[in-house]
């Protein structure tokens, strides 16, 4: 994969990303990876990716203590991908979070937001 030159998702990245399983890795404070799928995330615009926290994992202490999050969503048989990087916003039990959350199976959830620094494709 490449660097590119911006931090911006394309129409064409958002409905990609948002097509295909991905998967997010972080780090904890020693420096151990966390690696797993993230169903719920999804490129909720050009500049953020979103998920709902409901398992209070692994990851999502890794985030609140501030690791950067890399994401990375593949298309198998042809061979693409996409990777994105940022750090974490994370909203617990406020009116963003309510609002979110309203209308979906988690109203307990937390709502994570994460901030796109760079893209890779």
């Amino acid at each position: 994969m490449k660097k590119l030159n911006t931090n911006k998702l394309t129409d064409e990245q958002i409905k990609f990303f948002n097509e295909h399983l991905p998967y997010m890795a972080t780090v904890n404070k020693e420096g151990k990876p966390a690696v797993g799928p993230k169903a719920s995330l999804k490129a909720i615009n050009a500049t953020t990716v979103q998920y709902l926290e409901k398992t209070k994992s692994e990851a999502f202490a890794n985030l609140k203590n501030g690791s950067e999050a890399a994401i990375v969503v593949a298309d198998v048989p042809t061979h693409k991908a996409l990777r994105v990087r940022g750090f974490a916003e994370i909203h617990e039990d406020d009116d963003y979070a309510k609002n979110i959350l309203k209308d979906t199976k988690f109203p307990n959830a937390f709502v994570v937001n994460i901030k796109i620094d760079e893209i890779d494709a």
